[in-house]
């Protein structure tokens, strides 16, 4: 009978760190997984935070992914996935301590965040962090090995992991692609995702983008009876916007913008959806293409589903098309614009309601 127990989400990259310790060190468990929007009605009993993971061993509960990790080093040491060495362990604790406070947050922040400017200073946060691992980390500490601490995988690099399987979200809702620059980083994820221990419970690029779409698109916003808007959708989401009645999809995005999905057209026609493409710059109106973007707002079968990259261009273009069938004053704008959550600064809006003043 194995004496762990670890309750665990497929999911999550956290419980993925202590899945991979587990496998790594040949520790036997029972793995509990669990469903985390629907989590059992007693799970508090198991998680005081009702998070995951959370081990059992005997009559004992250990909760969070770093403090379980090394509980299991030290209660099953061999083989042991901290330096031996004093400076050695309090440099992989900083490092933890790293991943925890500052990398992980900013990869959320990235993939969660749906306004644009947010979403470009969190990726200039998570670039950040990539180069002080590239040359502080892996550059100082990994010498000629493949891994943090050179050639024995280390609790710090089952930490960082998880977060590296799951990049491809980052790099199709948001864009960021891993620069070539930092080769040691990449060289290192080659060798984890190579070990046996990751590809027995590796998961693939769609089971991630199927799995983070909700947080990296938002949700519909309903601005009138025939017009919506959203961030970048899915192939998916144009099949379930098509089963929810919409006839048409306006694309405000620019082709050259990180994480435009270029064959969208193809997608939204095979799904039996209109389509157009205006380009629309986030950061910059142009009374020209708002119009045109109107007119074929006009002109396209309803209803209408309008997106961008993270929601605010779409959420903009249309209101400013119901104001402008509906004629709503400049303070109906506004009010209408605080009920959807959209900054009056928006730059299409702004230009749009000094215009109607």
């Amino acid at each position: 009978m194995s004496e762990i127990t670890i309750y665990s989400a497929v999911v999550c990259p956290f419980a993925h760190r202590s899945r991979l310790v587990l496998l790594e060190k040949g520790i036997d468990f029972n793995l509990v997984e669990i469903d985390l929007q629907n989590k059992p009605a007693n799970f508090t009993e198991i998680s005081p935070y009702s998070k995951v993971p959370v081990i059992k061993h005997g009559n004992e509960r250990v909760w969070e992914s770093a403090i379980i990790n090394e509980y299991l080093d030290e209660v099953f040491p061999q083989p042991s996935l901290l330096p031996k060495d004093a400076i050695s362990r309090a440099q992989a604790r900083i490092w933890i301590d790293f991943a925890n406070t500052r990398f992980v947050p900013a990869f959320s922040n990235l993939l969660r965040s749906q306004e644009d400017q947010k979403q470009k200073e969190a990726a200039q946060e998570l670039y950040q962090h990539l180069q002080f691992i590239e040359n502080e980390g892996l550059g100082k500490l990994s010498l000629s090995g493949s891994y943090w601490f050179g050639e024995a995988i280390s609790l710090v690099d089952l930490t960082f992991y998880p977060w590296f399987e799951r990049w491809s979200a980052i790099e199709h809702y948001r864009g960021f692609k891993l620069s070539a620059e930092f080769s040691r980083i990449q060289r290192w994820w080659n060798a984890v995702s190579q070990r046996e221990s990751v590809k027995a419970i590796a998961n693939s690029k769609e089971f991630y983008l199927e799995r983070y779409a909700r947080f990296a698109t938002p949700t519909t916003k309903k601005v009138s009876e025939e017009l919506s808007s959203a961030g970048q959708v899915t192939p998916q989401q144009l099949q379930q916007a098509a089963q929810e009645g919409f006839k048409s999809v306006l694309n405000l995005r620019s082709p050259h913008e990180q994480g435009f999905l270029n064959d969208e057209q193809q997608q939204a026609l095979s799904a039996g959806l209109n389509y157009v493409n205006v380009a629309l710059n986030p950061s910059e109106s142009n009374q020209e293409l708002v119009e045109k973007a109107i007119w074929v707002i006009e002109n396209l079968p309803k209803p209408v589903l309008i997106h961008c990259a993270a929601g605010a261009r779409a959420t903009a273009i249309a209101l400013i098309a119901t104001a402008s069938q509906q004629k709503l004053t400049p303070e109906e704008i506004k009010l209408k614009a605080e009920e959807l959550g959209l900054n009056l600064e928006q730059p299409h809006l702004k230009q749009f309601i000094q215009q109607a003043e």
